[in-house]
Order: C-alpha cells, then structure tokens, then sequence
C-alpha cells in the first residue's frame, strides 16, 4: 500500500506536525475513520517492518484525570494492546502508538460468526483480566464495546483504543463521565454524569450479551417505539431528529431497559442470564464489586454452562454425545453423534419449537 502524503491530511496542526516526526521511523498507509473521539492511522515500521496503529485522541480537560502515557506504556498484560510510544502534543491533544491487530475487532468476529456459550465467556474472561489490570493502576477505560476489543493472531480478545482511559485519583469513587459511544454507557454516567470502576463492569456486561446474541442494533431507529417513531417524523430538521433519538436512547439506558434478555438464545441457560442482570444493574453497587469478582464468577460456573454453539446455522451441544437441532421447512428434529462419529437422527427427542428441544437435549445428559 502506497505512502499517504500528511500534508493532505485533514487534522489539526499540531498533530501533523506530530504526524511528520512519527514519519520518520513509520511509513503512513492508511487513515481510518471507525471510532470517535480521535485520529487514526496506520502504518508500517521502515526499520521493523511491522504494522502499527497511531491513535491521536483530544484528552483535554482536568488533568487530574490524565492517564500519563508513560504510565500507560507501562502496562505489560496479554489481553491489553502494548502500547509502544505515546506522549502528549499540548494541552488538548495527546497520542499513542500500538501495535496493528490484522484479526480485527469484535463488531468484524460478531458479523462473521455466532459464538457460542462457553466462548462467549472465554472471551468475557480474556477482556476482564485486561480490565482488572486497568483498574489494579487506577485506570478506567470508559469505551469497552466489540469495535475497541480487537482480536489477536492466537483469537485472544485483547483491549485497546484507549482515547478514553481516564485516571481515577485515590479517595474518589467516580470521575467525570464519557460523553461518546452512548449506546454503552452506564445508567449513572447518565443520570449523575457519574464514571466509576462498575462503568467498565456495566460495559463488560453489555459485550457478554451480544457475544451470547442478545439483541443490540446498531440503527438508532430501532430503538424508538411506535410513539416516539411518530414524535419522530414530525420534527423536520436533521439536527433535533438527532437529539430526540439520543434523548429517548438515554432515558431507555437510564431506566434499565437498553437490553432485552429475552432476545438470547434459548440456549443460554438462566445462570448466565442472572450474571448479564447483575453486571448491568441500574445501580452500581448491585454490580459485581469489581473486574475480578466478575471474573472468577465466571470462572466458579462454567462448568455448568451447557456448550452450545451455532454450526453450519444449526445450534449444537458438544459433548462426549453431541446433539444438534436441524430444520427441515419448518419441521424440528435432533440428531446425535457419539464420539464424534456420523450424526443419526434421534427419534425420541420432539418437540414444537427450538426452546423445547433445548430443555429435551438437556434433560439427557
């Protein structure tokens, strides 16, 4: 991929002229416009030859709450992006370089995959262990959603974009909250304006959700109900569109109700279900106390959790027997496998719809 010229880059002076020292030791590919609050860019290390990220991201404000690069940079966990340099430009803008995850992100592994019960903790637990090492240093990542997940060449789940990392000092509880990325904010960042280390579990809760397939749509329209579809239409100009539809998206996350546990699979069994209540609670002391309680609760029961997936579009408990749930124009049946041999139908086992099937192949084993 060719060069990208900085000086056609639209981005505030000061961090093009950060752009042209970087550009001595990286050759600049490509910028990127996935994300908010920042600058992205990648590009390849002339010396090393490998591919780094350059995220430029605006933390002006109370510098209490700095996260000091060198600080950052310090941090040597393996479900946490390394950063490899950073520093600060001025009083509003500061950047870091990273590493290039060539795996993509979660939203990119959601799009292609179902994931199935037992991964869909597995990679919960991976994004928690780098969580509990933010929080050991006092830092609250403010941003975790699938698109700030990114997945490394092993299918680690590894956190990074840190354009919002905030320290949290000693003797307070909360910081001033985020002002991007609503869908994933917690109740009281609303209601309060509040940010504290259950924010990151509340977020961490939500990704749960969507790696089991809850349903969290992306449209913002599809958050409105009949009512506010028509309050909706009747304003004319682009912007108050914007704000109604932000407002009624806020009031639906201040009261509890941004996520509808009765969109999961049938086969996500209750006990993940109640762990998904309580990591999102409206309340944050209701949470989960910090990321490593979460942690090691979800550790203590997933030798309880059934490990069914979606294969080939059809759901499949894996196991000494395996079953799987086919669909034939509308009509259910189940077949086995034992040992990992050929799948033969499994007469015995009926039933009308996909949940009753679950609760019959379970009742089996």
């Amino acid at each position: 991929m060719s060069e990208i010229l900085i000086d056609n880059v639209s981005v505030p002076p000061r961090i093009k002229a950060q752009l042209n020292i970087l550009s001595k030791d990286i050759k600049f590919t490509r910028e990127i416009t996935k994300g908010g609050n920042g600058y992205l860019f990648f590009g390849e290390n002339r010396i090393l030859k490998n591919e780094v990220a350059v995220k430029f991201y605006y933390w002006g404000g109370d510098a209490k709450y700095h996260a000091e690069p060198s600080t950052l940079a310090a941090i040597e966990a393996p479900n946490i992006l390394q950063v490899k340099n950073a520093g600060l430009l001025d009083g509003e803008w500061a950047y870091f370089v990273t590493p290039r995850c060539s795996s993509g992100d979660l939203d990119d592994a959601l799009e292609k995959t179902e994931h199935g019960n037992l991964q869909a903790v597995e990679r919960t637990r991976q994004i928690l262990s780098g969580v509990v090492h933010l929080h050991q240093r006092r830092f609250l990542h403010r941003d975790l959603k699938p698109s700030n997940i990114y997945v490394g060449e092993d299918g680690r789940s590894i956190i990074g974009d840190f354009g919002s990392i905030k320290y949290i000092p000693e003797g307070l509880n909360s910081i001033p909250a985020s002002s991007h990325a609503v869908l994933y904010r917690p109740p009281e960042s609303i209601a309060a304006d509040s940010y504290g280390f259950g924010g990151d579990i509340y977020q961490c809760g939500i990704i749960l959700y969507q790696l089991l397939g809850g349903y969290l749509p992306y449209e913002e329209m599809a958050w409105l109900n009949k009512a506010e579809r028509r309050e909706h239409d009747r304003l004319t100009s682009r912007p108050d569109k914007a704000v109604f539809i932000d407002a009624c998206i806020r009031e639906k996350i201040r009261r509890g109700n941004i996520l509808n546990i009765s969109s999961l699979p049938s086969w996500v069994p209750e006990n993940l279900r109640r762990v998904i209540r309580k990591a999102t609670h409206t309340d944050p002391s209701k949470r989960y106390p910090s990321a490593s309680a979460f942690h090691t609760h979800l550790n203590n029961i997933k030798s309880d959790i059934p490990d069914w997936s979606v294969i080939g579009g059809q759901p499949v408990l894996r196991g000494n027997t395996s079953f799987r749930i086919c669909n034939d124009g509308g009509s259910l049946y189940v077949q086995k496998s034992k040992n990992g041999g050929d799948w033969r139908r499994d007469n015995s086992i009926t039933g009308d719809s996909i949940a009753e099937m679950v609760e019959k192949i379970e009742a089996k084993i």
